[in-house]
């Protein structure tokens, strides 16, 4: 059964995927991406917030911008959809 971990005890399960797909955890923030992922969970839907956390992660590994930088991309754009489709905050 899973257990919830708060932000702060997912630094463990960060390093342990990392090995497993043999990446770097260097420079992930953990905190920017989770941030990401309530806003669009609560502007979009939640369905779109692992969907937009790994849209994150390929414009990132594909040298589009800085993580701070196209986090705020993307949660400026969920602002925008709230706004553009008021109907689906009913």
């Amino acid at each position: 059964m899973a257990v919830h971990l708060p932000p702060e005890a997912l630094n463990e399960w960060l390093e342990a995927a990392t090995k497993e797909l043999g990446l770097d955890a260097t420079g992930v923030d953990i905190a920017t991406v989770l941030d990401v992922a309530k806003h669009v969970a609560h502007e979009v839907a939640r369905p779109a917030a692992p969907l937009s956390t790994f849209l994150l992660g390929v414009a990132l590994g594909s040298s589009k911008g800085d993580l701070s930088g196209l986090a705020q991309q993307l949660v400026s754009r969920a602002h925008q959809w709230s706004d553009e489709h008021p109907e689906d905050d009913a």
